[in-house]
């Protein structure tokens, strides 16, 4: 552990869990969601889903994800519902001994809060019952009027102010890696912070879990990988946002704690550009 890394010490107090039977589902939540009816959202019903929730964040063949204001079907604040589902008939078979992605992506929120880093709190899960369930939801808390780390550079107005948000950003996954946390898909857009805060690493909260892990060690590959995707959201293949070999280095210095180890860091986000055909 460096002192030069900013960690959020603060921890979330004890859940008091309660467990619900509906409708064919095991439900997990905190007290304040017992009454939310996240079961009642119209999925298969594209206009209906549209027009009963505050907006349709993401619509894939294996994931839906809502966002619900306040009172919408039940919810005392605002919040984000995710629903997955298997695209193939074989899908819940190859998952049979796992634990369903609702619950991964659950049981790795707390465990990041657990270590003091900031991510939306899960606060509702439910699972459809027997081994081989098609369906399984998730809800988090929103993080209002929240910014992601390209929405906020876009917002910001002195090449300070970048300066501070590109270090703030190093110095946040940095945190990340030194603990143990390997994003699978690490783009800038997944780091959010809201707009009055301070461009600090501790201001950041990570979002879209799934498929991520909790590891002893992360080698430097993975790392790079990680700093390659966030180097990426920054360099669009078309627009643009600004984005610098100066951005870069400050970046990556952040990251790395000196400029000799950004050169380092450089050669091996460079690496991962090839093997995936695009360089940055």
């Amino acid at each position: 552990m460096t002192d030069r890394v900013a960690r959020v010490r603060s921890k979330p107090a004890p859940a008091k869990w309660h467990t619900l039977s509906r409708n064919g589902y095991r439900i997990r939540c905190l007290g304040p969601y017992q009454r939310f009816r996240g079961l009642d959202i119209p999925w298969d019903d594209a206009d209906a889903l549209a027009f009963m929730t505050e907006c349709v964040a993401k619509s894939s063949r294996s994931r839906k994800v809502v966002k619900l204001a306040a009172g919408q079907f039940g919810t005392p604040i605002e919040l984000y519902v995710k629903r997955y589902n298997f695209k193939t008939w074989y899908g819940p078979l190859l998952r049979a001994a796992r634990w369903s992605r609702a619950r991964e992506e659950f049981e790795l929120g707390w465990k990041l809060m657990d270590r003091g880093i900031h991510t939306p709190r899960p606060v509702w899960l439910a699972e459809a019952a027997g081994a081989l369930s098609q369906f399984s939801l998730l809800a988090t808390e929103a993080v209002p009027e929240c910014r992601n780390a390209v929405q906020r550079w876009d917002d910001l107005d002195t090449e300070q102010e970048r300066y501070d948000l590109l270090t703030a950003l190093g110095q946040f996954i940095l945190n990340l890696h030194e603990q143990g946390f390997c994003h699978d898909d690490c783009k800038a857009e997944h780091f959010l912070i809201l707009p009055r805060a301070s461009n600090i690493a501790q201001e950041f909260f990570i979002i879209d879990l799934l498929g991520s892990s909790i590891m002893r060690s992360i080698n430097r590959y993975r790392r790079a990988k990680n700093l390659y995707q966030v180097l990426r959201s920054f360099l669009p293949k078309k627009g643009g946002h600004g984005f610098t070999a100066e951005h870069r280095a400050v970046f990556l210095s952040s990251y790395g704690g000196s400029l000799a180890e950004a050169v380092k860091w450089e050669t091996w986000v460079k690496r991962v550009g090839r093997m995936k055909g695009r360089r940055v």
